[in-house]
């Protein structure tokens, strides 16, 4: 049977009971609609797995009494950053839970030339929480203790600005250079990933990423959505160089 997983902050102890908060308490009783002595699983999102039994305290609460406490590194060998254009709609959500289940490390949202979303001041806050709510919940699903980080959102030119002695690849349909032909990186190094938003990057983007070190590189003779480029790439890189 599988056993249901929480992600829930702090520091375990074997006999330490903890609090389920407000939205975990609401999935595991009305989502899950588990019953008392359930066991069930937590992960702080560091590292730390705990296993234990649901205590239920009334119709609306909750308690983990944990019984177990292990450390559990099930991460990829690779250090990869999503850079991706934000796109509009449901397919950067579906980006971000693609990529953190193949094992992506960080993800960076940035505005380029063609995205067509438009966020100012709170809303880009609200977004990026909305985006690492659906960071912890790939993780509760695939099985990883570490969550990866939403970083803060920034314009194209400002991440090119920040980068320092990169390696990584663009995805540009016109590339000569396939996966294929790529050497692979010293394994310690960051991997950045640029995908474009809907209609892709525009000529000058991609020639401004290689000048910054990343080299261009097409999956093939189709060209793929943004929401598929991404996982594709992460994928293709697991494969070559990682853990599948």
């Amino acid at each position: 049977m599988r056993i249901s997983r929480l992600f829930l902050e702090g520091n375990y102890q074997a006999n330490q009971t903890i609090a389920l908060p407000k939205e975990q308490a609401h999935y595991a009783l009305t989502v899950l609609r588990l019953k008392n002595d359930y066991v069930i699983e937590a992960f702080n999102g560091k590292g730390l797995l705990a296993k234990g039994k649901l205590i239920v305290t009334s119709r609306r609460t909750a308690d983990l009494l944990i019984e177990t406490v292990e450390e559990s590194n099930n991460e990829s060998p690779l250090h990869t950053v999503l850079v991706q254009g934000i796109s509009k709609g449901d397919r950067m959500d579906y980006s971000i839970q693609k990529a953190v289940e193949l094992g992506i490390t960080t993800i960076q949202p940035i505005f380029t030339e063609r995205c067509d979303v438009k966020l100012q001041d709170d809303k880009l806050e609200k977004r990026r929480a909305q985006w690492q709510s659906i960071v912890i919940n790939a993780c509760e699903q695939s099985g990883r203790t570490v969550v990866p980080k939403i970083q803060p959102i920034l314009t194209y030119q400002a991440w090119l600005n920040q980068l320092s002695e990169p390696f990584g690849l663009v995805l540009d349909p016109y590339a000569s250079h396939t996966l294929k032909s790529i050497s692979q990186p010293p394994i310690e190094h960051p991997i950045q990933l640029l995908i474009g938003p809907e209609g892709g990057l525009t000529e000058e983007e991609v020639l401004q990423a290689k000048q910054a070190g990343l080299t261009p590189v097409q999956l093939g003779p189709r060209v793929l959505r943004t929401e598929t480029a991404g996982p594709a790439i992460i994928a293709i890189i697991q494969t070559l160089w990682g853990d599948f």
